[in-house]
């Protein structure tokens, strides 16, 4: 991640262990894909459990970086305080 925008300069790091937090958004994250996960190998036929463990193990080591990513963006965003500006974001 870098450590401040390229257009505007602001610190994507406020103080240090901000991004601590944005662990609980991580299982929030994880959490909904998993009870996603369960209710569509439910009705696709009931599988085995091996089934579901695998194949939730699977998409859960698939989807880690963007898990990492967006539970990070949210983070910074609802509880950081970070604002989107239009001017700043087309200025090159």
């Amino acid at each position: 991640m870098n450590t401040q925008c390229a257009h505007c300069e602001l610190r994507f790091e406020p103080e240090p262990g901000f991004y601590q937090g944005a662990m609980y958004v991580s299982y929030a994250f994880t959490v909904a894909f998993i009870v996603i996960i369960g209710i569509l190998l439910y009705v696709l036929g009931d599988p085995s459990e091996w089934v579901y463990i695998g194949v939730v193990i699977g998409v859960m080591v698939l989807l880690i970086p963007l898990n990492y990513r967006y539970s990070r963006l949210l983070y910074l965003y609802f509880i950081g305080g970070i604002k989107y500006d239009r001017k700043l974001a087309t200025r090159r």
